[in-house]
């Protein structure tokens, strides 16, 4: 098996798919049993608990093998299809139990096989992929490189939701039977993680050439190779599924899931209070979340996301590099941790999270790189003596604009930024008017999170999107133009080199930590809630790549 080395080159193709889950994102950007360090860069809670720990058995096998009968799992919102090209939000979390990756992101950030066993980077632009012998789909019939073919084309296609995650590529190639060819438009450092993601699943063609435009409707539904067949989906109730017999990793250790939807945290928490489900993969706001459930009900795992607040620079005073510095200093996160009721791993301060850097050095290779980082830890004098260099030495007023979600992080910040003469009102939107208030051109001072990630360091470019002209586009909400800047994350995607990529991504954090576009605030954080089991694996946004309750273990 060889592991491809890193390559890519496009420019914002996540904006649409994360401008969809960014409100998700603030609402989930979980955490709160414990506190990572100034980096954002450690696994709240502390030490070894099983959502820290990797699987250790061969791909496809279970964790435990204790049999369950029944597993009964609430996830918020509604399945309103599964075909993976349109499913969105609460569907995420159970699409993965019947649909499967080629491949695996082990919590190192290493890949490892799945439906795949051997893959290869051919050339700066050119991967082959080699399926694995024996996998079957529900109907029985074999996996083949054509099924992997139509599903990533499928994937691709101009209408697709997903569609951006593949601007990369210009062919996908089934070899032969057993081999998949994918050839780029030009070298990308981080297409190597695509196949492993939750937006690169695999279903029958011939199912879904029959179904045509029913294709993952609740009434057709799909094929695919998973652990768990779709029996049934109820956009008003939930969704059914039972064990795959063929499955290629062995016989599934659950006979039925069954997955009912939730309007809220508090529903949902209080029907784990009360036993009608066993186990809620997402949850929202942690510390409502487990008063509600009784206690003791909550994991939180760090993720690779970083929460940031977005400082409109073509808007007066923002423009004021000095203001900008002022606020990045009069900030303390540790209170915006506190303030946002478990919804946050910990404070964080660079622009893309330590963890991101991992694949590129050693240990201290990536701290020294950290270490020529400029920060702005909480200083109140430091921040009134960067206010006095600025256009507004005796402070000024201005609207903080966000979703409901984040209303009390917002007041916590506009107390803190009041010490130094800056006076903020908070203007709390309702989802839909803040999702248009971001599409202005006049952009708001308002929160922006991650909301989902590889372990590649470029996935945060999405927030310094510029077009051809350099003018500021898709989720640039700061409006920030820095052509050394945009140059340099095109040149990490170029790069095959990790010691350079290193370099790079270590020029590009200290150009925008003189500029200030944006303002680091936390480490978001993904949790899941349960009395009755634990995930093994359950790290950064990737735990739902793979059918998760495989990794289901008793507390």
């Amino acid at each position: 098996m060889s592991e491809p080395t890193r390559t890519r080159g496009w420019r914002g193709r996540r904006a649409r798919i994360v401008s969809g889950v960014l409100t998700a994102a603030l609402l989930a950007a979980c955490a709160g049993n414990g506190s990572a360090g100034d980096g954002g860069d450690g696994a709240a809670g502390g030490g070894e608990r099983p959502a820290d720990t990797a699987r250790t058995v061969e791909p496809g096998a279970p964790v435990s093998d204790e049999h369950i009968e029944q597993l009964d799992v609430g996830i918020p919102g509604k399945v309103t299809l599964v075909d993976p090209a349109d499913n969105m939000e609460a569907g995420l979390n159970v699409n993965q139990l019947g649909l499967e990756p080629l491949l695996r992101i082990a919590p190192d950030g290493s890949l490892q096989p799945w439906l795949a066993t051997e893959w290869e980077q051919v050339s700066d632009t050119v991967y082959e992929y080699t399926l694995r012998d024996g996998v079957t789909f529900w109907d029985g019939t074999e996996l083949t490189a054509e099924d992997v073919k139509y599903s990533w084309d499928h994937l691709r296609a101009p209408e697709s939701r997903r569609a951006t995650y593949f601007a990369p590529v210009d062919t996908v190639e089934a070899v032969d039977a057993d081999t998949v060819r994918v050839t780029l438009k030009q070298p990308d450092a981080s297409w190597q993680y695509t196949p492993a993601m939750w937006y690169s699943v695999i279903f029958q063609k011939a199912f879904a050439e029959q179904a045509g435009d029913a294709f993952g409707q609740p009434g057709t539904l799909l094929v695919a190779t998973g652990p768990w067949k779709f029996d049934s989906v109820n956009p008003a109730s939930g969704m059914e599924l039972s064990a795959y017999e063929g499955y290629w990793g062995g016989t599934p250790p659950i006979d039925r899931i069954s997955v009912k939807s939730f309007a809220d945290d508090n529903s949902m928490a209080l029907a784990l209070r009360a036993g009608e489900i066993d186990i809620a993969p997402v949850v929202g706001w942690p510390t409502g979340f487990d008063a509600a459930a009784g206690g003791n009900t909550v994991t939180t795992v760090e993720t690779c996301g970083t929460a940031r607040l977005s400082i409109p620079m073509r808007r007066a005073p923002w423009d004021d590099v000095h203001v900008r510095r002022a606020v990045a200093h009069a900030i303390n996160r540790d209170d915006i941790v506190t303030a946002a009721q478990g919804a946050a791993a910990g404070p964080a301060v660079y622009t893309i999270a330590p963890r991101l850097l991992r694949t590129l050095g050693t240990e201290d290779e990536v701290q020294a790189a950290l270490d020529a980082i400029e920060t702005y830890p909480y200083d109140l004098e430091a921040a009134k003596a960067e206010l006095a260099q600025s256009t507004v030495p005796d402070g000024f007023g201005f609207d903080l604009t966000v979703p409901p979600a984040s209303a009390a992080m917002a007041e916590v910040i506009a107390a803190q930024l009041g010490e130094i003469g800056i006076d903020l009102s908070v203007e709390v939107l309702p989802d839909t008017a803040w999702y248009a208030a971001l599409r202005e051109d006049v952009r708001p001072l308002t929160f922006s999170a991650t909301g989902a990630c590889t372990p590649d360091p470029d996935w945060d470019s999405i927030f310094f999107d510029t077009d051809a002209s350099g003018e500021p586009i898709g989720l640039n909400m700061a409006q920030y133009s820095s052509p050394e800047v945009t140059a340099l994350w095109a040149e990490g995607l170029l790069e095959q080199d990790p010691a350079e990529r290193l370099r790079i991504y270590t020029d590009l954090q200290q150009q925008i930590a003189e500029d200030v576009p944006y303002v680091p605030l936390y480490a978001e954080g993904t949790t899941y809630a349960s009395t009755t089991y634990d995930i093994v694996e359950y790290h950064s946004y990737f735990w739902m790549n793979l059918p998760w309750a495989l990794n289901l273990v008793p507390k």
